[in-house]
């Protein structure tokens, strides 16, 4: 969707000075205070003079050179705290009106630590020829959500942003869609449009949205200034540092906990997804990896892909006709959850367990 009115632009904030730059700015400022200093009168005092005596303005260039030095420190380190910008991320635009009211959801993410790791299925074994062959792949650190996109989030950014009612269609599949003819057999998230707000439904807040398209989840990353992450990101996050594993958490069969394998009964409520976060995270202290709902990533589908990926932080295809999911869902069974599976799905579909959650 094209909003027409004026933008602004977010760019990647750069890292501060090296050490030796650091150190001449401190070298000037304690200059400064020097001569500042040098300017004032001599007094001399009898020993006995107690310190309350001193003039009050060497007491006052002693607390600004105090506070600017701690200023200074406040500045050289807060760029390192920040965490760092693809650079294969462009400026996005965004709307004005369309900011978030809060960016608490900037905050739950995770480091995901640049490296190299196998990814996909053996050559020799049982598992779809989409999966094959494993094949080395080296990804630049990013920064993950630690869970996956929640109706409340969703709610948010649809009463920030107030798409209009096509786009609005195109986006989410609502509990309330089902009032209409056109929709009264979909598979909807469990958010409702009353009285001109989205709302979650009570209880659901907290849950996974689902019934989204691919072009919904892009739209929601770039408003919050994040992505959708690559097919290749997406799998190195998931296995969490474990080699060769099936699952996040190791080979071992999904126990009870992890949301698969579950039934919904035609559309009626509740979708039988559960709150994010409900099982134990994997080693980079992502929830959700496997199982609840299934999520969008930013690559387009080749089955033949990894016979010609590059091993470096790989994009996918140029084009196609359906987008990447990975993760399973409720609805999946223990073979679609495993982190190397592959599913897919034109863009503009809202499959009933998929949601997604973003990187930067």
């Amino acid at each position: 969707m094209k909003i027409d009115m004026k933008t602004i632009y977010l760019k990647p904030r750069r890292h501060s000075s090296t050490l030796p730059a650091i150190r001449s700015t401190l070298h000037a400022i304690r200059s400064t205070l020097y001569a500042i200093r040098s300017t004032l009168p001599a007094t001399r005092y009898p020993l006995h003079a107690p310190r309350s005596t001193l003039p009050a303005t060497r007491y006052t260039l002693y607390a600004i050179r105090s506070t600017l030095y701690a200023l200074i420190i406040i500045l050289i380190l807060s760029p390192y705290s920040l965490p760092p910008t693809p650079s294969t991320l462009p400026a996005i635009r965004y709307p004005l009106h369309a900011l978030p009211s809060t960016l608490y959801a900037q905050e739950k993410m995770v480091l995901i630590p640049a490296g190299a790791f196998i990814m996909g299925s053996p050559e020799k074994s049982n598992l779809p020829e989409d999966e094959k062959p494993s094949h080395m792949v080296y990804i630049d650190n990013f920064y993950m959500d630690i869970f996956e996109v929640t109706n409340k989030e969703f709610a948010e950014f649809l009463n920030t942003v107030k798409p209009d009612e096509a786009t609005r269609k195109s986006w989410i599949v609502l509990r309330s869609d089902l009032k209409t003819e056109e929709r009264k057999e979909w598979w909807p998230a469990e958010i409702v449009y009353e009285d001109g707000i989205y709302k979650p439904v009570k209880g659901f807040e907290s849950h996974p949205v689902n019934s989204v398209s691919w072009y919904a989840a892009d739209a929601y990353c770039r408003w919050l200034g994040k992505r959708l992450p690559t097919e290749a990101e997406w799998e190195k996050a998931a296995r969490g540092g474990l080699k060769g594993k099936l699952y996040p958490w190791g080979d071992a069969y999904p126990t009870t906990g992890i949301i698969y394998n579950k039934v919904w009964i035609d559309n009626a409520f509740p979708v039988p997804t559960s709150p994010v976060g409900n099982y134990h995270p994997n080693g980079y202290g992502l929830y959700d990896m496997a199982g609840n709902v299934a999520e969008w990533v930013n690559d387009w589908y080749d089955p033949d892909y990894y016979k010609r990926s590059p091993k470096d932080n790989p994009q996918g295809p140029s084009s196609g006709r359906e987008k990447v999911i990975r993760g399973g869902s409720w609805a999946g069974g223990a073979q679609s959850i495993r982190v190397s599976a592959r599913g897919h799905a034109t863009p503009d579909s809202m499959p009933s367990g998929v949601g997604f959650r973003c990187v930067r």
